[in-house]
């Protein structure tokens, strides 16, 4: 009897002090949830739960500026690092705040103007790398496509390079980047020298990346692409050298939004798509018929009979066009399939260009009551200022 008695007690003990364990470690976890809110919303999306490409996603963040975010090699010079950081920051905030957050709100009225779908397939023809002002412009979309000459290129394993290499890569890619900073588009000859010869960047990727990491994304998964000869984009052997394009899956920080953003490496003249009609039939069967794009600094290609092809390409597939007087000459917008919408200056173009691409039939229109209003910011080849800048817009009725 003495042992129950003795067991019994031993039992009670035991309870009382789960118990006080219980709610004091209750006590503790609400004190923790109160004082520091969870980062992610308390309604569970299947999406975040998406882990993120750690190789890529580290070195996207390296190349944006996000160094803080890193655990880095400890060989590496901290102060150098964060020299870098500082450089691309306040590069990048001048350009938020004179440039892209302006370009954001001028087209979020554009889109809600005229009942346009912010998250449309987003399409970007002669853009290089310039993911960035894409973003900025159609910031909802739920994918993207960039088109262009320029190689995919590659990214090396900077975490397992040494402070000279690791410096010398990220002040390549600020050079590369310099025209972006200063003009908003890559100048072509430019781009040429620098993936080429100049600098360690071998392409778009890197640029395309620094913009992911500046738009507040981060990478889930990135894949090399090979377009095979029915116009199927299949993943690229390890053994290709020089991808065709390459697909990234991103997630935005703050929204938990996955898009997914695709570069194509290729000749989009009328001789590019005869050479390799599969890549016409890759974009065919891409980009839908409702899609919005977006033409700048093109060279005024698209006045040209040898780009005829990615001409009637673009009038077929877009529902909403955002260009500059670079892109679809405006005699090609039937005012029974279009809508336009003009801002800004309409003006000669700049000294690189001949005088004869200039149009007397959208001088006039300037002057009609398709002419909006002024522009609150500079994009493309009149970066002098604003007041010789043109954007304009073109709804499919």
């Amino acid at each position: 009897m003495k042992n129950f008695k003795r067991f019994l007690i031993v039992v009670i003990c035991i309870a009382i002090c789960g118990i006080v364990a219980f709610s004091l470690i209750t006590i503790e976890t609400k004190d923790v949830v109160q004082s520091a809110p969870p980062l992610v919303p308390e309604k569970k999306d299947a999406a975040i739960e998406i882990p993120v490409d750690t190789f890529y996603n580290n070195i996207t963040q390296l190349i944006g500026g996000n160094d803080t975010l890193l655990s880095y090699n400890k060989k590496w010079d901290a102060n150098k690092i964060k020299t870098y950081t500082k450089n691309v920051n306040s590069k990048t905030k001048r350009i938020e705040g004179n440039r892209l957050m302006p370009l954001m709100e001028w087209n979020k009225l554009n889109l809600e103007r005229n009942n346009i779908a912010d998250s449309s397939f987003a399409f970007y023809p002669f853009s290089g790398g310039d993911f960035i002002h894409l973003n900025w412009l159609y910031p909802n979309a739920d994918e993207y496509l960039l088109v262009a000459r320029e190689a995919v290129g590659s990214v090396p394993n900077l975490l397992n390079k040494n402070t000279d290499y690791v410096t010398g890569y990220l002040n390549d890619i600020d050079y590369v980047l310099r025209d972006i900073y200063s003009k908003s588009y890559f100048i072509t000859k430019n781009m040429s020298a620098d993936t080429k010869v100049d600098t360690q960047v071998n392409g778009m990727l890197p640029v395309i990346l620094w913009a992911v990491a500046r738009t507040n994304h981060e990478v889930l998964s990135l894949t090399y692409k090979q377009i095979d000869e029915n116009g199927v984009a299949v993943d690229a052997d390890s053994s290709v050298k020089k991808p065709s394009a390459v697909e990234i899956s991103i997630r935005h920080k703050t929204s938990n939004k996955i898009k997914k953003v695709t570069y194509l490496s290729c000749d989009i003249s009328d001789y590019g798509f005869n050479l390799k009609p599969s890549n016409l039939t890759f974009l065919t069967n891409k980009i839908p018929s409702n899609c919005n794009s977006f033409i700048k600094s093109a060279s005024y290609l698209l006045h040209y009979n040898s780009f005829q092809k990615i001409r009637e390409f673009i009038l077929n597939k877009s529902k909403f066009l955002v260009q500059d007087d670079t892109g679809i000459p405006f005699k090609y917008f039937n005012s029974e399939t279009w809508t336009g919408e003009l801002f800004g200056t309409y003006v000669l173009p700049v000294k690189d260009f001949s005088e004869n691409l200039f149009q007397n039939d959208l001088l006039s229109a300037y002057k009609s009551e398709k002419y909006k209003g002024s522009l609150t910011f500079s994009l493309g080849y009149h970066w002098g200022g604003q007041n010789r800048q043109n954007q304009m817009v073109f709804i499919k009725h």
